[in-house]
């Protein structure tokens, strides 16, 4: 049998050809590293906009929500809940009051621009109808303004605080109606530990 000799100069050139090698999948390793990279800070970076933009978490001062929301309980809003659909009656919204200094306030929706509102034997009347709630409301003791009726303009919501005998809410002339540009959001979410859950579970 002849043996294959391999000369000097061919083992240089296959080696060189190794070394080429070895170098091309360092360049591929570099760009695949670059690339994963890439794909984790755009991700970081989109996620912490789909954070800010779209939801944000607000803790629950007073009493006025009690017993659906209770003091000192954190919810959570999405920002984005207004932006493809109508605020609906019952809603319990974040609001932002104009002049206020960065807080938000947590009141639930009951009249929708345009309704007629008053409160009669202590019961909510919203176009000459008693108002039909899932949600339990006490007799209401202080009708505030309500003891005659009044109507809501365009882009204007009535908001009550569930807990009505200790709530400062759209009643009374120092909270009055409350406009689309101050509602910030829907609240939607608890997540206080033992009571964590959708709104209304």
């Amino acid at each position: 049998m002849k043996r294959k000799h391999i000369s000097g100069q061919d083992f240089t050139l296959q080696r060189k050809e190794t070394e080429a090698e070895l170098k091309k999948r360092r360049r591929n390793l570099f760009r695949e590293i670059r690339a994963l990279l890439l794909v984790v800070f755009a991700a970081a970076v989109l996620g912490y906009a789909f954070i800010a933009f779209c939801f944000q978490t607000v803790t629950v001062r007073g009493p006025s929500m009690n017993p659906t929301l209770i003091d000192g309980e954190t919810v959570a809003i999405n920002k984005l809940a207004y932006v493809f659909s109508s605020v609906e009656r019952g809603d319990i919204i974040a609001i932002r009051p104009m002049g206020s200094d960065g807080y938000f306030d947590i009141k639930r929706v009951i009249g929708l621009p345009g309704d007629k509102i008053s409160i009669v034997a202590g019961r909510f009347i919203i176009n000459d109808k008693e108002m039909e709630e899932s949600y339990d409301l006490d007799p209401i003791q202080s009708p505030g303004r309500l003891s005659t009726p009044i109507t809501l303009g365009e882009k204007e919501y009535f908001v009550i605080g569930d807990n009505l005998g200790s709530s400062e809410d759209s009643r009374f002339s120092t909270y009055g109606n409350i406009q689309m540009s101050e509602i910030r959001g829907k609240v939607f979410y608890r997540l206080t530990k033992g009571r964590r859950g959708k709104i209304g579970d």
